[in-house]
C-alpha cells in the first residue's frame, strides 16, 4: 500500500484572552505591480518596498496613512521575473537607497532624490558572487550580511560609492543592526556583538545565545529586540551595550520576521498577522493585533502608522483606540483535508470584536452550498468573540467559495474568509505519490519519500525566474 504522507500548517490564536482599547485601523490598501516582497523602508515620507519579482515600489506617505504610489522601479532591464536583477532588502539615508540583490548581482545604489524618478546607480565594485541578505546602516557606516561570507563593513562617507573596508566573520550572517559603535549580528541562533571603531579591524567583544534563528534585529531606546521566528520576540536591556542583558519574551502567534519600532512599541511582522507589543518595564506584551489576510513579509512604521509589506500587497494601518467595532478573523482561510464524496467534515474560524463599540452583523453567509454554517455570526460586545463553525458536505471536486461577513465594522465593512474544499491538486489526508530525485545541492545520492515514513516532511520547489 502506497506510504500517506500527512501535511498540515496551523495558524491560530486564543482570542478569548484578546480585547484592546487600542489596536489597528486599516487606512489604505494597495496592490501593486511587484511581488514576492521581502523588505519595507521609510525614509523621510517615502516607503521603500522591495520585491524579488517585478521591481521596486516607491510610495509618498506624507499623508500619514494613505499609501500614494510614485513608480514602480527595476534595478536593472526586467527587474526580476525577466532574468533581471531580483531585489532582497532595502536600507535608505538622504538621497541614497542600498539594495541587496537575491541573484548575487551584488550590492546596488539608488539616487532617491527625486523618489518618483530613481536613478540606479549600479552595484558597488566586487559586491557580487555573495549571497545578500539584511543590511543596516548608521552615519557613515553601512553593514550588510552575506550568510556564510559574514558581514560586510562599508564607509559610506561618499553615499554614492561605499568602499569597503573589512568583514565581520560569521558563520551564517543574517541581519545586522548598527548603534553607536557597536554591531550586533544574527549569525544563525547567536547574537555577536562587534566593536567596529575601528571600521577596518571589527572586533567581537560579546556573544548572545538565542533560542532559535535570529530573524530580526531592532534598537531602540536603549534595548535590543530580536526577532526569532517561531519563538516570538526577545527584549533586551543595553544599559551596558557590549553585555545585553535580557529582560523578557513574548510569543508571537506565528513566525516573527521583520520587526519596526514606534511610538515606544514594537510593530512584528508574524507572517499572517501584525502584532505591537510594549514593554511595560517589567513584561513585553501584546498591545494591538490584526490578521491582514495576506503574507506578511516585513514590516515598517513612523509615528503611530504602521505599513504591512505583504507577499503581492501593501496595507496602511493607524495605531490608536478605536471608537467603534473592530472584527477581526483567526484565519481567512478554511483549507478542508481530503473529504470523501458524501461524507462531511467540519472547521471553525474565531471572530473577534477588537473595537470599542457593539459590532453588528448585517449579513453573513457562504457563497457555496455543500458549506454549511452551524452557528451564523452574531453581534459581539467590544472584546467578545465567537467561534463559527462551518461544515462541508462533500458531493463533488474543486469545492471553493468564501465565507462573506458583513457588519458595521468602518473601515472593513466586508470580510471574506475563503473555504476551499476537494481542491484539483494536493489535498491534507490524500495518499501522496511515491518519488525519488537526485540531490542537486546540500548533499549527494537521491531523495526517496518512502523511505520517512512517519516522519513531518516539507518539500518546497523553487525554479529559476
Amino acid at each position: 500500500m502506497a506510504p500517506h504522507i500527512y501535511s498540515y500548517f496551523l495558524s491560530f490564536i486564543i482570542l478569548t484572552t484578546l480585547g484592546f482599547p487600542l489596536n489597528l485601523t486599516l487606512t489604505d490598501y494597495h496592490n501593486p505591480q511587484a511581488n514576492h516582497i521581502l523588505d519595507a523602508e521609510i525614509v523621510g515620507d517615502v516607503l521603500i518596498v522591495s520585491a524579488m519579482v517585478q521591481g521596486i515600489e516607491f510610495y509618498d506617505i506624507s499623508n500619514s496613512g494613505e499609501l500614494n504610489h510614485l513608480t514602480n522601479f527595476n534595478l536593472t532591464s526586467g527587474g526580476g521575473g525577466g532574468g533581471g536583477t531580483k531585489a532582497n532588502c532595502v536600507r535608505a539615508a538622504g538621497n541614497y537607497a542600498y539594495f541587496t540583490t537575491y541573484d548575487q548581482k551584488g550590492l546596488f545604489v539608488v539616487n532617491i532624490y527625486n523618489p518618483s524618478n530613481p536613478l540606479s546607480l549600479g552595484a558597488v565594485l566586487n559586491s557580487d558572487n555573495f549571497l545578500l541578505e539584511n543590511l543596516d546602516l548608521n552615519g557613515n557606516t553601512l553593514a550588510v550580511c552575506a550568510h556564510t561570507d559574514g558581514v560586510l563593513l562599508y564607509d559610506i562617507s561618499s553615499q554614492s560609492n561605499p568602499v569597503y573596508t573589512a568583514t565581520i566573520p560569521a558563520n551564517n550572517a543574517w541581519t545586522v543592526v548598527l548603534a553607536g559603535s557597536l554591531a550586533y549580528v544574527a549569525d544563525e541562533d547567536k547574537i555577536l556583538v562587534v566593536n567596529i571603531n575601528n571600521l577596518s579591524l571589527p572586533v567581537q567583544v560579546g556573544e548572545l545565545q538565542m533560542t532559535n534563528a535570529v530573524k530580526g534585529l531592532v534598537v531602540e531606546n536603549g534595548f535590543l529586540y530580536a526577532a526569532l521566528g517561531s519563538d516570538g520576540v526577545d527584549i533586551y536591556n543595553l544599559n551596558d551595550p557590549e553585555n545585553p542583558q535580557y529582560l523578557d519574551n513574548y510569543n508571537t502567534t506565528t513566525l516573527a520576521n521583520r520587526i519596526a519600532p514606534f511610538e515606544g512599541k514594537l510593530a512584528v511582522a508574524d507572517w499572517d498577522d501584525v502584532e505591537i507589543l510594549e514593554f511595560n518595564g517589567d513584561s513585553l506584551n501584546l498591545v494591538g493585533y490584526k490578521n491582514t489576510g495576506n503574507r506578511t513579509m516585513a514590516i515598517a512604521a513612523k509615528d503611530n502608522f504602521i505599513y504591512s509589506a505583504e507577499w503581492a500587497s501593501v496595507q496602511a494601518f493607524e495605531f490608536g483606540e478605536i471608537d467603534g467595532p473592530d472584527l477581526d478573523l483567526s484565519t481567512w482561510e478554511l483549507n478542508y483535508p481530503y473529504v470523501e464524496i458524501g461524507e462531511s467534515y467540519s472547521l471553525t474560524v474565531d471572530i473577534i470584536n477588537n473595537g470599542n463599540e457593539t459590532l453588528v452583523t448585517s449579513d453573513n453567509y457562504t457563497t457555496n452550498s455543500e458549506f454549511d454554517i452551524i452557528n451564523p455570526l452574531s453581534s459581539l460586545a467590544p472584546g467578545e468573540s465567537q467561534t463559527v463553525e462551518i461544515v462541508y458536505n462533500a458531493s463533488n471536486a474543486n469545492a471553493s467559495g468564501a465565507y462573506r461577513i458583513y457588519s458595521n465594522d468602518p473601515d472593513e465593512p466586508e470580510i471574506i474568509c475563503e473555504t476551499n474544499g476537494n481542491i484539483d491538486g494536493a489535498n491534507v489526508g490524500e495518499t501522496a505519490p511515491d518519488f525519488e530525485l537526485d540531490y542537486v545541492a546540500n548533499g549527494s545520492g537521491s531523495y526517496q519519500l518512502s523511505n520517512h515514513l512517519g516522519d513531518i516532511i516539507v518539500i518546497a520547489f523553487f525554479s529559476p525566474m
